[in-house]
């Protein structure tokens, strides 16, 4: 049991090596900057929100005028 979790790690840390996945990996997995940029735009748009008024229900209150015939 133990040997085969030591070989499959070996051959993983090999792989990833090999095939340059420890750059993709750390890129997936890891923060980076667009990731910070999100979270900043998410925070300034929640603080908007909190900050601006609620919208207003305006009632119209027009009425088309009659047309006037002439005749």
């Amino acid at each position: 049991m133990i040997l085969s979790k030591m070989l499959i790690n070996q051959i993983a840390t090999y792989l990833t090596k090999h095939f340059k996945l420890d750059k993709m990996m750390s890129y997936v997995f890891d923060k980076n900057e667009l990731d910070t940029k999100v979270e900043k735009l998410e925070k300034d748009v929640e603080l908007l929100k909190s900050i601006s008024h609620t919208p207003k229900e305006f009632k119209c209150n027009y009425k088309p005028k009659k047309e006037i015939k002439y005749g």
